[in-house]
C-alpha cells in the first residue's frame, strides 16, 4: 500500500512540473521571431503559425504570441478585419497595465480597423481568406483549452485517488485493532460504490455514469438500513462518539441520524432526507437524551464538537 501512495502521489508530481518545463523555450521562441518580424516577416509567421498552442501555457505567452501574430500578418500582407486575435493581446496588455505592449497592440487594431473601412462588401475573396485565418487561430486555441480542462481534471483525480488512499489506509489500520465483519461489509459496500464513482468521473462513458448514479441510488434507497450503516461505520472511525451516544440511550437508527448531522447536514435537509414527517419530533428526542435544552444550542453544532472533543 506505502509503494502504491508513493506512486500516486509520483504521478502527481510529474502531471504539476510537466508544465513548467516547456515556458523558457518557448519565450525565446518568440523572441525570435520578434527580431525576424523586421528582417525576414515571412520567417517569423511561419514560426509562429507553426508554433504548438499547447506550450502557451500563460495568459502572458498567450497574448505575446497574439500581438507577434498579429504583427506578421500585417508585415507579410495578409490582411485581417476582425480583432478577435488582437484582442487576446489587448485584453491581457489592458489588465496588467503594460503601457509599451498595449501601444503596439492598438496600432495592430488600428490598422485591422482600417483595413475593415477599405474592404468592399463584395469583396467575397479577401473576406474569406481572412476568415480563414481568424477561425484556424482560434480553432488551435480552443483545442488546447480542451486539452487543458483534461489535464486539470486528470490531475485533480489522481489528487482524489491520493487522498482517497490515504482514508481507506486510516480506515483499514483502525479496522485491525478492532476487527468486525459486519462492519467490513458495509465498508467494503460503500468503497465498491466508490470506486464506480470514482471511475464514472475520469471516463467519458454515459453508461458507467449512470450505473454508479444507480449504485448510489441503491445504497441510499433504503433510509433505514442507510442510517443503521452509517452508525456501523462510525462507530469503528469515531468509537467513542458512538459509545456516548450509546450511553445517552440512543438507537442504532438515531444515532445513524446523528451522524448525518457531524457531516455538515442541516437539520432540513436531513429532513428531506429520511421523508419523515416525525422529523422535527425525532429531534426533539434526540435532543431530550442528550440532555439539551429547547433554545440551549444548535444540535448540528453540538454533535460535531462533540465529535472532536471525544476524538482528543
Amino acid at each position: 500500500m506505502r509503494r502504491f501512495e508513493n506512486y500516486i502521489f509520483g504521478v502527481i508530481l510529474a502531471v504539476c512540473l510537466c508544465s513548467c518545463f516547456h515556458t523558457s523555450d518557448v519565450d525565446r521562441v518568440l523572441d525570435q521571431a520578434e527580431i525576424c518580424l523586421s528582417t525576414a516577416p515571412d520567417s517569423a509567421f511561419v514560426v509562429l503559425d507553426s508554433l504548438d498552442r499547447s506550450l502557451l501555457n500563460t495568459k502572458k505567452l498567450q497574448a505575446r504570441h497574439a500581438l507577434l501574430y498579429s504583427q506578421a500578418l500585417e508585415k507579410v500582407g495578409i490582411e485581417v478585419y476582425n480583432d478577435s486575435i488582437i484582442n487576446i493581446a489587448i485584453d491581457y496588455y489592458s489588465s496588467v497595465r503594460d503601457e509599451e505592449n498595449m501601444l503596439k497592440a492598438r496600432e495592430c487594431l488600428e490598422h485591422i480597423n482600417a483595413n475593415a473601412l477599405l474592404l468592399a462588401p463584395n469583396d467575397t475573396l479577401k473576406i474569406q481568406n481572412a476568415r480563414i485565418i481568424e477561425e484556424r487561430y482560434m480553432d488551435k486555441r480552443m483545442l488546447v483549452e480542451k486539452d487543458d480542462r483534461i489535464r486539470k481534471i486528470i490531475v485533480l483525480s489522481l489528487i482524489l485517488l491520493a487522498i482517497l488512499v490515504i482514508a481507506i489506509r486510516y480506515i483499514v489500520k483502525m479496522l485491525k485493532n478492532r476487527p468486525d465483519e459486519k462492519a467490513m461489509s458495509v465498508i467494503r459496500h460503500r468503497l465498491s460504490v466508490l470506486d464506480k464513482v470514482i471511475a464514472s468521473r475520469i471516463s467519458s462513458d454515459q453508461k458507467l455514469y449512470q450505473s454508479s448514479e444507480e449504485e448510489i441510488n441503491v445504497l441510499m434507497e433504503d433510509r433505514e438500513e442507510f442510517l443503521c450503516s452509517t452508525k456501523i461505520v462510525f462507530e469503528e472511525r469515531h468509537p467513542k462518539f458512538i459509545a456516548y451516544l450509546q450511553e445517552k440511550g440512543l438507537t442504532d437508527w438515531e444515532i445513524g441520524y446523528c451522524c448525518l448531522y457531524t457531516l455538515g447536514l442541516k437539520g432540513k435537509d436531513i429532513g428531506e432526507f429520511i421523508q419523515k414527517k416525525r422529523h422535527y419530533i425525532i429531534s426533539h428526542e434526540i435532543r431530550q437524551k442528550l440532555s439539551l435544552g429547547k433554545h440551549e444550542t444548535n444540535i448540528s453544532i453540538y454533535l460535531r464538537n462533540l465529535l472532536l472533543d471525544l476524538e482528543r
